[in-house]
């Protein structure tokens, strides 16, 4: 009798063992879930091309979309009163001011200057201003460049207003673009080294090497940019930003002779202007 009681015992012992493993281990039992914890968003913004903001939203706190900008027939060059879009600022050309650009007929001594006055928009931000070619000019933390007009200048073919056409560069990272240079290059001279000049010069009283300083100014300005050096061939040369410089042949000691004049002298982009400085020894 108290076999038969063992055997039962043992047998519902490994009944209930079976049972709980398999609550234990069925995949099929219910799981509970709890509630996501809602996600606060960063107050960061993000800048648009356009100059707007926008910030991140729920449910991934990714940056809403930018505003669409609108579409132009050109990226960066525009005619009078034609909005534009690049670098992230519109910008719209208003009235030229000044237009003294050499003809390409004639010969000058100054090359010339275009200013143009324009409107600068930028986000909320709208300015007029005016534009000196080749000059960058600070907005809204960009750098706004008038790079080229067209058409050229021509004495025996004016044209329109209507047919300007003005190219604009945009610098994004706060670093004005580089400026365009050019090279002058030349030699002082002196003359007349002999009392009577002959016609055909005679070799001995041909104009005479000299090496001095040279001072550099803006045209129209007193502040002497930069001083270079001629050798003992009289020779020189110096790279320039483009625009109108006066050179200045400075005499030793601050003696009367040799009396040089200023000369005025043009540089454009990536050329060389060849300009030659004459002093007068007095010799007569």
């Amino acid at each position: 009798m108290n076999y038969k009681i063992v055997s039962i015992f043992a047998v519902l012992l490994v009944v209930l063992v079976g049972v709980a493993g398999a609550f234990y281990w069925s995949p099929m039992l219910p799981v509970t879930v709890v509630p996501d914890t809602p996600v606060a968003c960063t107050e960061e913004a993000k800048v648009c091309p356009d100059g707007s903001s926008v910030g991140r939203t729920e449910p991934n706190c990714e940056f809403a979309a930018c505003p669409g900008v609108p579409p132009v027939t050109e990226a960066t060059t525009a005619a009078l009163n034609q909005k534009i879009f690049t670098g992230g600022v519109f910008i719209t050309p208003l009235t030229v001011v000044t237009d003294s650009r050499c003809p390409t007929d004639v010969t000058c001594i100054w090359a010339g200057e275009v200013t143009l006055k324009a409107k600068l928009e930028k986000g909320s931000v709208s300015k007029e201003v005016v534009l000196k070619m080749n000059v960058p000019t600070t907005f809204e933390g960009t750098f706004v460049t008038l790079e080229s007009v067209a058409p050229e200048n021509n004495s025996k073919k004016p044209f329109a207003k209507e047919e300007y056409r003005f190219t604009f560069r945009v610098t994004q990272d706060g670093t004005a673009p580089p400026a365009k240079t050019g090279t002058i290059s030349g030699k002082v001279t002196t003359s007349p080294t002999c009392p009577v000049e002959r016609i055909p010069p005679e070799p001995q009283c041909e104009p005479k090497p000299y090496a001095t300083a040279i001072k550099i100014r803006a045209e129209g300005t007193t502040a002497v940019i930069k001083t270079i050096q001629s050798n003992i061939s009289g020779a020189f040369t110096v790279s320039l930003p483009v625009g109108a410089y006066e050179l200045e042949a400075v005499t030793e000691n601050n003696a009367i002779f040799p009396r040089c004049d200023k000369t005025l002298a043009v540089v454009k982009a990536d050329k060389t202007t060849t300009t030659d400085i004459s002093c007068d020894t007095g010799i007569r």
